[in-house]
């Protein structure tokens, strides 16, 4: 898609208006710097994005420092996943009454616009679509979403959505676009409310030939400068011949089974269901909460458990991504995003795990 309609340039001025556009009718979700990280939050000022760092991110490794410009980082810390299927979320309460139990089912109201979502996980989000297609929690949020993308013209050594074929560029999903260009912002549309927001914004012109032509310098200079890992066309089926323990149990060396993986991954969407009782057993509520295959317990049937080594739960968690997502969704459950690289405490990077497993 790569944006619908004409094209519009726009100041930093011009995306405060924006911003304050969305805020009228959404609640924005936008990068925030919090505790030395960049973080997806809730945000009720413009002057409170992470605007102007630059995060550096190696395997087990995350640092920021101060940079020339605005949407100079890649992506938070977290993913839409945390607002579209939140850690935890009420499904039901329960209420004891003289005429018995009254239930009520909780639906979530929000209309948010996630504000600076990158290629991956605009790709996440399209993978979440097709897990929870027929749950009515998730699509309540969704049904109320307003996307506003960004285009990134800078990777970190952990970026990978190349060699997934889901980035750098967003290709469709979006609402807006934005593009930062030497002093000045590219701003496309690509849907109908979308196109309707950036025609009333007055602080624009409509964009010529050198904004275009510089946009695809930035882009083509990115895309150059990344590297491809492996071709994902021969991945799945590669690891589907070596199943065997031999190939997967180097990991258990160095694999803690913490769960920080899944639960950085913009499309794990494992979850348990609990009960959560008051103490006069008066009111309850069904909760569902993220879960990990790395633990434990998930693997659990009847007392036993299926997969008791820590390298038989990272070979689910691995061929989910690569191999399984490919039968049962159509697309691999990878984006490319790099979290699971950055934030493992050991530092286990899934690229060069693909790469020796597959070989």
């Amino acid at each position: 898609m790569e944006g619908k309609g004409k094209g519009y340039t726009t100041t930093i001025e011009g995306l405060k208006e924006l911003f304050e556009e969305l805020k009228k009718d959404y609640k924005v979700i936008a990068p925030t710097l919090k505790d030395g990280v960049i973080l997806y939050k809730e945000v009720g000022s413009f002057e409170n994005i992470a605007f102007g760092y630059r995060n550096t991110e190696a395997p087990g490794f995350y640092s920021l420092e101060k940079a020339e410009g605005y949407f100079t980082y890649t992506h938070p810390a977290n993913s839409p996943k945390s607002f579209l299927h939140p850690p935890e979320l009420t499904l039901i309460k329960a209420k004891a009454s003289q005429e018995g139990l009254v239930f009520e089912e909780v639906y979530p109201e929000d209309k948010m616009c996630l504000f600076d979502l990158r290629a991956c996980d605009l790709w996440a989000i399209k993978i979440l679509d097709r897990v929870f297609l027929e749950d009515p929690y998730y699509q309540r949020l969704r049904s109320n979403l307003f996307l506003v993308a960004v285009e990134c013209t800078y990777a970190t050594l952990t970026c990978f959505c190349k060699t997934m074929e889901k980035g750098p560029v967003p290709k469709e999903g979006y609402d807006l676009l934005i593009t930062e260009l030497e002093g000045r912002f590219l701003i496309r549309a690509g849907s109908k409310k979308g196109e309707e927001l950036l025609v009333s914004l007055k602080t624009k012109r409509e964009a010529k030939k050198e904004d275009f032509e510089e946009r695809e310098k930035k882009i083509r200079a990115l895309e150059e400068a990344m590297e491809s890992f492996f071709n994902i066309r021969e991945v799945p089926q590669k690891l589907y011949s070596r199943m065997d323990s031999s190939y997967w149990e180097p990991v258990e060396k160095r694999c803690l089974a913490c769960t920080s993986c899944t639960q950085v991954c913009p499309t794990c969407f494992c979850f348990d269901i609990l009960e959560k009782n008051t103490i006069d057993l008066r009111e309850s509520e069904r909760v569902r909460v993220w879960d990990s295959c790395f633990s434990p317990s998930f693997a659990t049937v009847h007392r036993f458990n299926l997969r008791q080594s820590i390298h038989s739960r990272y070979r689910q968690w691995l061929m989910h991504k690569f191999a399984y997502w490919i039968d049962q969704f159509d697309t691999f459950g990878c984006v490319g995003c790099g979290r699971c690289i950055t934030w493992c405490p050991v530092g286990i990077d899934i690229r060069q795990e693909v790469k020796r497993i597959a070989g």
